[in-house]
């Protein structure tokens, strides 16, 4: 592991903040990144940077570094996101740490104090605080898609809380959870989140974080999210051996292109088939028990398409529907039929959706 330092000797006992940073051949990223951190207004800050191996000059651009208003620590280690976040840790020296993404943006100058001061405020070392997410995006198409998942992640359920809107939490919380996944190519983030919810509580901060919808413009929005869909079902059921067959899963921003799905849909019925039936249909139980669980989000939708079309500021909208339709939901589903129905239903799609991505893609590619 290669570390560097760079640190201000008078704000060396200062320190409020650590912010965590992962990188990877980010070079393009890191100048903007610095720039807007720096217009970040009362508080002291330290920053830790961990580069996976960087190979587009971004290690190089960070040692010609010497920034007067925070504490920069800079090291590298071998790629993984996971790994990058241990060790950034490991040497973090604020009491309260904030794990950010290169692409994160704030357009308020106290966006970190008032984070900081809410958690202060709460005085409760167990409760970890996240920002109200919006995407900073060129392509302007599906504007209600993203006003749905940006409001969604405001909700602070299950599994809607993830990297991009910043993990801000006291070290002791970090160290009662316990490391990021270094095993999990990807939804460490995730993992993460839901293991702080068993022992502590989520609260959403009083300020936006942008991050940059780069993935969802080159690879499409829908398409990935329904990748992250399965990623998330396939991590909490415990099914790993699918993040060992698709090493290509989550590839790095620089290498995306426009995600084909069904090569996965392939994978993941070659992969089932290998099973013996018993455990094979154990598998698709426990999948339909997860959709089942997530099913809340198609009444969550009609709310957000109607507070979209009334032009509603994001998260100021009505949720009856979810209100109203959830709870019967619930009651009808959340028993054995309901679970089997469920199943059921979840083989039919994939068999329907894993034909129809077929036909489609196979069009795109000739």
């Amino acid at each position: 592991m290669v570390f560097s330092t760079k640190m201000v000797t008078d704000q060396m006992d200062k320190v409020e903040l650590t912010l965590i940073v992962p990188i990877l051949n980010e070079r393009a990223q890191l100048p903007e990144f610095f720039v807007n951190l720096n217009q970040q207004q009362d508080i002291k800050l330290e920053l830790v940077i961990c580069d996976g191996g960087s190979t587009d000059g971004s290690w190089e651009w960070l040692q010609q570094q010497d920034p007067d208003w925070v504490d920069l620590k800079i090291l590298q280690c071998p790629a993984g996101r996971g790994r990058q976040l241990n060790c950034a840790a490991a040497i973090a020296t604020g009491e309260w740490l904030l794990f950010l993404h290169v692409d994160s943006r704030f357009f308020d100058p106290l966006a970190l104090r008032k984070g900081l001061d809410f958690l202060l405020r709460v005085g409760s070392e167990n409760v970890a605080g996240h920002f109200a997410l919006k995407f900073r995006r060129e392509d302007h198409s599906l504007p209600g898609g993203y006003y749905f998942y940006e409001w969604k992640a405001r909700l602070g359920r299950p599994e809607t809380i993830h990297g991009d809107q910043g993990f801000f939490l006291h070290y002791r919380l970090l160290k009662q959870i316990g490391d990021f996944c270094e095993e999990l190519p990807a939804m460490e983030d995730t993992d993460f989140a839901e293991r702080l919810r068993r022992v502590g509580q989520w609260q959403l901060l009083p300020a936006e974080i942008s991050t940059s919808a780069r993935r969802f413009e080159t690879e499409g929005l829908w398409q990935r999210q329904l990748l992250g869909a399965l990623i998330m079902c396939f991590r909490t059921i415990g099914w790993n051996r699918f993040f060992t067959m698709a090493p290509d899963v989550y590839r790095q921003q620089q290498e995306s292109e426009k995600l084909l799905l069904a090569p996965f849909f392939q994978l993941i019925r070659k992969m089932f088939n290998e099973l013996p039936i018993r455990e094979r249909w154990r598998y698709w139980w426990l999948s339909g028990c997860y959709i089942r669980g997530h099913a809340w989000q198609l009444f969550f939708a009609a709310d957000s398409r109607r507070a979209f079309r009334q032009n509603l500021p994001v998260g100021t909208g009505n949720k009856s529907r979810l209100n109203f339709f959830e709870p019967v939901y619930d009651f009808l589903t959340d028993n054995l039929l309901g679970r089997f129905i469920a199943t059921l239903l979840l083989r039919s799609w994939f068999e329907l959706t894993s034909l129809w991505l077929s036909r489609k893609e196979k069009k795109r590619v000739a």
